[in-house]
């Protein structure tokens, strides 16, 4: 019985139809560096000069290590089989021709550290600030993205192309406010940065608040705690409060 993995791989060598695969360690194809692909239980193998990443990434494979990524065949050898990512990249940037400004579409994470992301497009790797992936301010981004995570991005420019994660996600002050001056609420600390500590309101909006006083304990993130609104600022968009006592 014909295994229809290798059918797809075969197929693909013909057609160039684009397959997925995810990149689980690095290894050699002819004495030379090569990402080793789990596609469906098989191996296959994309040279490092394949793989589309930009020359000054010194090691090309880690960088794209656990990543999901597009490929097609380009060769095939005693049962050994050549992907390029690269091949796969310039046929999806050919796609761009059909979008628009404003178009929803989806992406892909393929890096990310704590103020950045990198997200693949339609063959296009795009890095992005934090300032680009959230509203709301984040101490660290890989508590809200995950590598390989698929995600909405909005087209800002196709020439050069220019996308935003942020801007496919509904911004959290587009309704008014539902808090005012002189409420206690009860919300969890959804950040702590060196200017204070932001809690998470029900709306999504983030409050501002001092840093928290009490010796005996600190909040961390995800701690609910008593905050008094103090001042609400539509134009600005800022909320500013402070923190009564931590909840238990």
């Amino acid at each position: 019985m014909e295994d229809r993995r290798i059918k797809e791989l075969m197929d693909s060598q013909r057609t160039g139809k684009i397959l997925l695969g995810e990149i689980i360690t690095k290894g050699q194809v002819d004495n030379q560096p090569a990402a080793v692909i789990n596609f469906k239980g098989l191996k296959v193998f994309c040279p490092e000069s394949e793989l589309g990443v930009k020359d000054d990434v010194k090691d090309k494979v880690n960088a794209l290590l656990g990543v999901p990524v597009e490929f097609v065949v380009i060769a095939e050898s005693n049962g050994q089989f050549l992907v390029s990512r690269r091949k796969a990249m310039e046929q999806r940037r050919k796609q761009w021709a059909n979008l628009k400004i404003g178009d929803i579409v989806n992406g892909r994470i393929t890096g990310i550290t704590p103020r950045n992301a990198f997200v693949e497009v339609y063959g296009y790797e795009f890095p992005l600030p934090v300032e680009e992936m959230l509203w709301n301010y984040t101490n660290d981004l890989r508590r809200h993205f995950k590598l390989g995570q698929r995600v909405k991005v909005k087209i800002l420019a196709t020439n050069p192309p220019r996308v935003s994660v942020k801007e496919a996600m509904p911004d959290p002050w587009s309704t008014p406010p539902e808090v005012q001056p002189e409420q206690t609420i009860a919300a969890p600390v959804d950040a702590i940065a060196p200017f204070g500590i932001l809690v998470r309101l029900p709306d999504g909006k983030q409050c501002l608040c001092p840093p928290y006083t009490n010796a005996r304990e600190n909040p961390i993130i995800g701690t609910k705690v008593a905050v008094l609104i103090k001042t609400v600022d539509v134009e600005n968009r800022r909320i500013f409060g402070t923190i009564l006592r931590i909840l238990r």
